[in-house]
């Protein structure tokens, strides 16, 4: 039975990547037995990266597992984890160590004197466990190398391709195949991905499927109800994938975890509302260069050759790594963020390019990340018109229905919100951003998701969809360490921390009321808990003043973080929540008069 390109085969979950990494690296040096997996599994329990079902545990387990503050000891995860009664349980070990092996973060090796296996973090691994490179680096690292046949997978022994780059070809050929035709170059919609791009198996077939791809599009642009359209996807998808396991349902589950892993990249970007997967167009140049080098077919490895090479981060030439690639992908840069000052009414940079493959690399960056900053001036200028605050609003209030991973979304509108506030000299998001300045990914670990700098003060702003008593554990701490480091880098300045979620469990209430009213680490915080509705009414109250012809300024927004964090007037945190509503109704009515 044929298998559809899976994200399990990697990483169904990349968020999840560092702290599986961070648990295995507890392990390194022990041998790969029975015992080091069933620890693997008891550290992830006890690092609460992994939470076992209730079945079987006593209440006494139970109440430590709900319990987040309480510092479980390894005995206890282990108990926790043999009271499972699991069916191999070593097993459960070897299923959290396989996707990181494949990813090539971890690796397997016999030792040379004692000739066990033993457990072993690889250089690309350390690399991202000291922070040297970053998740997206870790995906594109390991996208360009993986392949079926591979020596860490007994599947797809028959197939004959490099998944990532053959997802590139097909999105190239399926657009030179409509411009040939007068058709509209898009890409591909996220069924015809789930259908085409992941049944490749071998790098021979592009155009075989760019035609049958199209013929598909064309038939079902003819037919008018959702029901016939779906009658139509479920004949053909069985017919066309008949030797793929479950194809109708999988086509359609497996599409949203790869996009979201190949959009780590770079290189490719989301179009028509989020429907459609296309090739970055700021990439060309790389993605060119990496079709003249690399056909997509794959290659023959020992066992020991494919783990050495995923596990080298320098193991895959880039082939646009030339100086004179290298310079043309500057100079295109260089022009974009002239067009974009020239429409900002801003001076046009002068540019002197780089002359050497290092300075050039490193160029790049920061042209990119100047590029990222006019996007943002002209995105903050775009959402001052008061349709567009509506429009934010309604993406707020709908924000587990847009197409993108909720997270992602809050982090995404909840920035477009700060912009649309007031006179901010820069809203500095975390998030890995693509090209189009669109986030990837939600902001890493160890930094605050949003930076907010002020004429005069600074602030910070955390974000989560987590509303159970986890928003308390995995927000808590981080978000008041976050705004310390952020108070420690701008002492000048008085600086606050906007966090925002759909609801407020009151852990983190309690939590937040002890730094703001009595003290973290040795001095207050001013942290300001808020609901997305919460947000959604200042950006009315925003609204509304403009509607009258009123100015909203960071002078407006500071008066308002003051207000919800002068605690005299209430006795506990239990009061907090309903006290920050009154203050953004009073601030609501002041900036709307």
């Amino acid at each position: 039975m044929d298998l559809l390109w899976s994200a399990s085969t990697t990483m169904r979950n990349p968020e999840r990547t560092y702290s599986f990494l961070k648990t295995i690296k507890e392990v390194e040096g022990m041998p790969w037995n029975d015992e080091t997996q069933m620890r693997l599994q008891s550290l992830l329990i006890k690092n609460r990266f992994y939470k076992p079902t209730k079945e079987n545990l006593s209440q006494h387990q139970i109440d430590i597992l709900e319990d987040l503050n309480y510092q479980m000891s390894y005995t206890e995860a282990r108990d926790i984890f043999d009271s499972k009664k699991y069916t191999d349980a070593p097993m459960r070990g070897r299923t959290t160590f396989d996707p990181i092996e494949k990813l090539g973060l971890a690796s397997l090796e016999i030792d040379s004197k004692t000739h066990e296996v033993r457990v072993r973090t690889t250089e690309l691994g350390q690399l991202f466990l000291d922070n040297r490179i970053a998740l997206e680096d870790v995906v594109f690292s390991n996208l360009l190398k993986f392949q079926y046949p591979n020596p860490l997978s007994s599947d797809c022994r028959d197939y004959n391709t490099k998944p990532f780059i053959n997802t590139l070809r097909l999105i190239k050929k399926v657009n030179e195949l409509c411009n040939e035709r007068g058709l509209k170059a898009k890409g591909v919609s996220k069924d015809e991905f789930g259908i085409f791009v992941l049944s490749i198996k071998s790098y021979d077939e592009i155009e075989e499927k760019a035609e049958s791809l199209l013929t598909y599009r064309k038939r079902m642009s003819e037919l008018s109800t959702d029901e016939e359209k779906q009658n139509y996807r479920t004949i053909f998808v069985e017919h066309y994938l008949s030797n793929f396991k479950e194809p109708v349902k999988n086509t359609k589950e497996y599409a949203d975890n790869i996009i979201r892993y190949v959009r780590l990249t770079k290189y490719i970007y989301i179009r028509g509302g989020g429907y459609y997967i296309d090739l970055e167009p700021r990439r060309m140049i790389e993605i060119e260069s990496l079709l003249e080098m690399d056909n997509g077919s794959a290659k023959s490895f020992s066992l020991e050759e494919y783990k050495a090479f995923i596990g080298d981060y320098y193991s895959y030439t880039l082939p646009f790594e030339t100086i004179e690639k290298l310079t043309k992908i500057a100079e295109d840069i260089v022009a974009e963020i002239n067009a974009l000052e020239r429409k900002l009414s801003l001076s046009t940079s002068a540019v002197v390019i780089a002359n050497n493959i290092t300075d050039l690399k490193t160029q790049i960056e920061s042209l990119r990340e100047r590029r990222i900053s006019l996007q943002n001036l002209i995105l903050k200028a775009n959402y001052q018109q008061i349709d567009q605050i509506d429009s934010a609003i309604n993406a707020l209030k709908n924000i587990r229905k847009l197409n993108m991973k909720p997270s992602v979304a809050l982090e995404k509108w909840t920035n477009i919100a700060l912009n649309i506030i007031n006179d901010a000299l820069l809203i500095k998001p975390n998030s890995p951003l693509g090209d189009d300045n669109e986030p990837i990914f939600t902001a890493p670990a160890g930094v605050p998701d949003i930076e907010c700098f002020y004429d005069g003060f600074g602030a910070i702003c955390e974000v989560t969809m987590l509303t159970g008593r986890d928003q308390w554990f995995n927000e808590g701490q981080p978000v008041m360490r976050h705004l310390r480091d952020f108070e420690n880098q701008n002492r000048s300045m008085q600086n606050y921390c906007l966090f925002v979620a759909p609801s407020l469990h009151q852990d983190t209430m309690n939590t937040f009321w002890n730094a703001v009213k009595y003290e973290y680490q040795g001095s207050k915080q001013k942290i300001v808990p808020i609901t997305i509705a919460q947000l959604i009414d200042i950006l009315q109250g925003i609204k509304n003043a403009k509607v009258n012809h009123r100015k909203v300024t960071k002078d407006d927004m500071k008066t308002l973080y003051e207000s919800c964090t002068q605690l005299n007037s209430i006795s506990d945190s239990t009061q907090w929540s309903s006290f920050v509503t009154k203050q953004i109704v009073s601030w609501k009515e002041r900036v709307t008069a």
